[in-house]
């Protein structure tokens, strides 16, 4: 559901990306450990502790943009699953639409303006952006109507359900 359905991670990507680079930062914090205390960089500072800082960034950075991401879409995804059980389940009209200048993947973002009918609010207008693929472009015409769902909490907060 949604233009661009359900937001999924895989678990594959954590290990493609993050792993190596903390294996390489285990590498580091490991030379640390069998560096002689007196060894120094070129610029006199202790080899140890370049061994082990570089470890912990290794380590400590990429695993935080692994939560970072990881959180980031976990969010999207609660929130769509959120709408589609809680929503309220409404009709959108398009009473304009315009490419807004910014493609996202080479798919173009679009700003709607939206007449947003449901059974438990009055009518209302509504501008919401959203990526569209590049080949629905010609299937959303001023003037149709799609089904909506509304965040009831937050009327603003919608979900267009494209087919």
């Amino acid at each position: 559901m949604g233009g661009r359905g359900m937001w999924k991670t895989s678990n594959k990507i954590w290990i493609i990306t993050t792993a190596p680079l903390v294996i390489v930062g285990l590498g580091f914090i490991i030379f640390g450990i069998m560096a002689s205390p007196e060894a120094l960089t070129d610029d006199g500072y202790s080899l140890k502790n370049f061994y082990y800082f570089m470890g912990g960034s290794f380590i400590f950075f990429p695993l935080v943009g692994a939560l970072g991401v990881y959180y980031y879409y976990k969010r999207i995804n609660d929130r769509e699953i959120f709408l589609i059980n809680e929503g309220i389940r409404g009709e959108a009209e398009i009473l304009s639409r315009e490419q807004t200048g910014t493609y996202i993947n080479e798919q173009p973002q679009v700003k709607f303006k939206l007449l947003i009918t449901t059974p438990d609010m009055a009518p209302y207008e509504l501008e919401h952006k959203e990526i569209i693929n590049l080949l629905d472009m010609g299937s959303i015409p001023e003037g149709k109507k799609m089904p909506v769902v509304v965040n009831p909490n937050n009327p603003q907060d919608i979900m267009l359900i494209f087919d």
